[in-house]
């Protein structure tokens, strides 16, 4: 699967797993300050089913927080062996009040750095849609990858997110470009890829973070890495060779 060449002329990124990911260390610290251990090996053993229990809440129509929720449940509980359900729901909880602050998913890959630069010395305009919890521009500040985007919306702020149709109408309006000349990137079927094909524009699956997400996809291309990203989108924008 591949984006036809010169049908697109600008970009949504998903945050999430797609240019930051989960910092797996900072996560089993925060854990321990919370009373219980938690092994790093043990949870990013248990990302894949984590991360499907995500989208299974998106796919319910339950947003972000339920799906974030159910995501972190699953970690904290197969990462540290916490099981009473009392004392999981407490963990998770403080790790939900500390996320604005201090958000989780910081890791930015040099390759996704790579890939924005050259966009951006390419001209190519590119905003942001995320889920999250209302400070994502303070975050990419904090990574150092704000100013590559033209706009970031944040549904925390917005008060609607994925797969709502209006974020990526948002999208392609602060681009200023029709929807379908837009291709949103995005690693959740659910939220990304449905949302941004029922919306009207065209979606491009990331697994490189989350490669147990399945191959099952509605996607216009699927890519499990930064290179192939890039060749699909240079092909897309009219840019290959």
């Amino acid at each position: 699967m591949a984006l036809p060449r010169d049908s697109v002329r600008g970009i949504s990124f998903d945050y999430g797993h797609v240019l930051g990911g989960l910092d797996l260390d900072e996560l089993a610290r925060r854990i321990g300050s919370l009373g219980a251990d938690a092994d790093v090996v043990k949870l990013k053993d248990s990302m894949g089913e984590a991360y499907r229990e995500h989208d299974a809440a998106i796919a319910r129509g339950e947003g972000h927080e339920a799906g974030w929720r159910a995501l972190m449940g699953h970690l904290v509980g197969a990462g540290s062996g916490v099981a009473n359900p009392v004392h999981l729901t407490r963990i998770v909880d403080a790790l939900w009040a500390a996320q604005p602050q201090s958000n989780l998913w910081r890791y930015v890959p040099e390759e996704a750095r790579a890939l924005l630069k050259e966009l951006a010395e390419r001209k190519v305009p590119m905003v942001i849609t995320s889920n999250s919890e209302g400070r994502v521009a303070e975050l990419l500040s904090e990574v150092g990858i704000a100013d590559f985007f033209l706009a970031i919306l944040d549904s925390g702020r917005l008060g609607f997110g994925k797969p709502d149709p209006r974020i990526f109408a948002l999208a392609a309006e602060k681009l200023s470009l029709p929807i379908d000349r837009v291709v949103h990137v995005g690693d959740s079927e659910k939220a990304d890829i449905v949302g941004a094909k029922n919306a009207g524009a065209w979606a491009v699956r990331f697994d490189a973070f989350l490669p147990f997400a399945g191959p099952e996809s509605c996607a216009d291309a699927v890519t499990t890495s930064y290179e192939r990203l890039r060749s699909v989108l240079l092909e897309g924008l009219g840019l290959a060779p």
